[in-house]
């Protein structure tokens, strides 16, 4: 069962009163590094009131272990941050359709697509736009989908093995056709023929 799932009603409601930012503070120093990840969790559980117990109770992880990765004796391995990211992470997202599914992309590309609700294979879709610039942001912005409780994502091939590693909803990657490779070469071209060259 998820750990998430198995939240005590006090964990719950300390955890209703929590920043915004936490999540996100979270994850940038997780990117960081341990020590820096270690001291943002420190502050954030003292800035909420969450104790060992309750980080322990609430994301499934024993307590030994909790206490061996915050004095640093153990390393930080990638499931046990999962469990401690996704104790954090606020329960929000409604769906407007049968499915909701993440789209991963730049800010430019995502511009270009106009159509947020769909019907494929008989299911009303709805495409939730999750923007990234870099591997750090659509790391982010995938932890931020499952958090909004997308049924999936959808990302550029070379994200999706990263990410893959930080949620558990299932991913496609963006299917590029040979049409979108020569239309991106023509504008290269332009570009460059623009220099003088």
């Amino acid at each position: 069962m998820d750990c998430c799932r198995k939240r005590s009603a006090a964990c719950e409601m300390i955890l209703m009163h929590r920043e915004p930012d936490v999540y996100d503070a979270l994850i940038k120093s997780a990117l960081t590094s341990n020590e820096s990840f270690i001291g943002s969790l420190k502050s954030i559980m003292r800035q909420q009131g969450v104790s060992m117990k309750d980080l322990s109770d609430g994301s499934g992880i024993p307590l030994s272990t909790l206490n061996k990765v915050i004095s640093q004796e153990r390393d930080l391995r990638l499931s046990t941050l999962r469990q401690i990211i996704h104790f954090f992470q606020p329960k929000v997202g409604v769906k407007e359709g049968d499915l909701v599914v993440g789209l991963i992309a730049a800010r430019s590309s995502l511009d270009k697509f106009s159509r947020h609700n769909l019907e494929l294979n008989g299911k009303k879709v709805t495409i939730k736009e999750y923007p990234a610039s870099d591997i750090e942001g659509a790391i982010i912005s995938a932890i931020k989908a499952e958090r909004d409780e997308v049924d999936g994502l959808i990302c550029a091939s070379i994200v999706a093995s990263i990410i893959e590693k930080f949620v558990t909803i299932p991913m496609m990657t963006i299917k590029i056709e040979e049409s979108n490779i020569v239309d991106s070469l023509s504008v290269l071209i332009e570009k460059i023929t623009s220099k003088g060259r």
